[in-house]
């Protein structure tokens, strides 16, 4: 999935780089068109100076028609890889397709048909036949150890991404709740705690929680006036508002990631690819999380969980940070009997909370 946010975020950082630029024009003809500049132009340059000026008003539609179209763009694109990416490596995880969440499993037949469907019509743009489409299916309600599933199918939409759209991707996925499990994640936690009054996430009723995140719809809005050649002036945006609107954008696209990295680690610390560390000692400083272990191998870098028991935040997690033990710091450990080592965090440890150490994905 970190592939979809390094996607997402080199063409987000490109369309930044873009409104910055046409911010900078901006400010330089205004600057060569001073008075004081004027007289060390020659006639050339005065005449180039004053078409480039002319087109002010064209401009201003080019960069914001540039900027909604791009925005959406990125967004719809994130949406459809990083859920299809997330079903990729939950399918990996578990032994069988029985162990998948329920909520995929029971929406995974309907929304295979609903694909089989859109290719057939040839509404679905995608590599799948419809024999393949039936074949995946095959795999899974089998109970064959290999199983591939549908993912595709759980991001198949006619029109834009709209908050709804999404809203019911996420549901379907057997995430509850989405749009407030989106909301308290640490990245909205953040840019909410910046806004001008501050905004408390936990204040807020579930319909309350739509209004929030209304920019998105207002987003999907602009681009289809856009699409449609409809631009009023009046109505256009300039640089400042178009730059917090990215913001926007690439706040929900972390959150959004938060939330499968949760639903992923509510899978990983309960199959194969963990080992259970059990709770601490002690906690020093937030951050030093002391263990008693007589079979752990463990390194600086390995994945560390801290299951919260808290129903929409239930886990945080980092790499290994530093190992000691006996205040000697090391790489890693191969421990074989019954040692006491401290871990080194980047979250808010606690000792009330259980602890897991995850091997890499597959």
């Amino acid at each position: 999935m970190k592939t979809c946010i390094d996607t997402f975020e080199a063409g987000l950082n490109d369309l930044t780089r873009f409104l910055a630029n046409a911010e900078r024009e901006t400010e330089l003809v205004k600057s060569l068109r001073s008075e004081a500049r004027q007289s060390s132009l020659t006639p050339y340059e005065k005449c180039l100076l004053s078409e480039i000026a002319g087109v002010g008003t064209s401009k201003r539609r080019y960069v914001y028609t540039v900027a909604i179209v791009g925005l959406y763009g990125l967004l719809e694109r994130l949406v459809d890889s990083i859920l299809e990416n997330y079903i990729g490596i939950i399918s990996a995880l578990v032994d069988r397709y029985d162990d998948l969440p329920e909520g995929l499993k029971k929406n995974h037949v309907n929304l295979s048909m609903e694909l089989v469907k859109a290719v057939s019509e040839e509404r679905h743009r995608g590599d799948l036949t419809a024999s393949q489409i039936i074949a995946n299916l095959h795999s899974c309600l089998s109970g064959d150890s290999i199983f591939r599933v549908n993912a595709p199918a759980f991001v198949l939409h006619r029109g834009n991404i709209t908050l709804r759209k999404a809203r019911e991707f996420l549901t379907a996925l057997g995430i509850e709740a989405p749009a407030r499990r989106i909301l308290i994640m640490p990245a909205f936690a953040k840019y909410f705690a910046a806004a001008d009054p501050p905004v408390d996430i936990q204040s807020f009723q579930d319909a309350g929680l739509e209004r929030l995140l209304a920019p998105i719809d207002d987003l999907v809005e602009r681009r289809n006036s856009v699409a449609h050649g409809i631009i009023d002036i009046d109505d256009i945006e300039t640089v400042d508002l178009l730059n917090k609107r990215c913001l926007f954008i690439a706040t929900f696209a972390d959150a959004l990631h938060e939330v499968l990295q949760q639903e992923l680690l509510s899978i990983e610390t309960t199959c194969r690819h963990s080992q259970s560390l059990g709770r601490p000692l002690a906690v020093f400083n937030d951050h030093i999380v002391c263990f008693n272990s007589d079979k752990c191998r463990i390194a600086v870098g390995d994945r560390i969980v801290a299951a919260t028991g808290d129903a929409l935040l239930p886990f945080r997690w980092s790499a290994v940070i530093n190992l000691e033990v006996n205040h000697t710091r090391y790489q890693s450990l191969d421990i074989t009997s019954t040692t006491q080592f401290g871990v080194e965090v980047g979250f808010n440890a606690r000792k009330n909370h259980d602890y897991f150490l995850l091997l890499e994905r597959p």
